[in-house]
């Protein structure tokens, strides 16, 4: 079972606002951290208005990631 997915939000085959609503679509309790090198307001809100718990700006730590997933598994 998958509890949190880390999805990039610009990918060749589908985007990641696309890839957010299927995988909610698929399990509705999936947790999503949406990551992006190009972190616009636009796409901040995007990825957080189609379900995903949180957003990543890359270069991000491991520390950093670690504490977004343990803020969306158990907050």
């Amino acid at each position: 079972e998958i509890s949190a997915v880390l999805i990039d939000m610009i990918m060749p085959e589908m985007d990641g606002v696309t890839s957010i609503r299927t995988l909610l679509r698929i399990n509705p309790q999936v947790k999503i951290i949406a990551v992006s090198g190009l972190a616009t307001n636009d796409r901040v809100s995007a990825a957080i208005n189609n379900g995903a718990k949180s957003f990543l700006s890359k270069p991000y730590t491991s520390e950093e990631l670690l504490r977004q997933l343990h803020q969306v598994l158990y907050a």
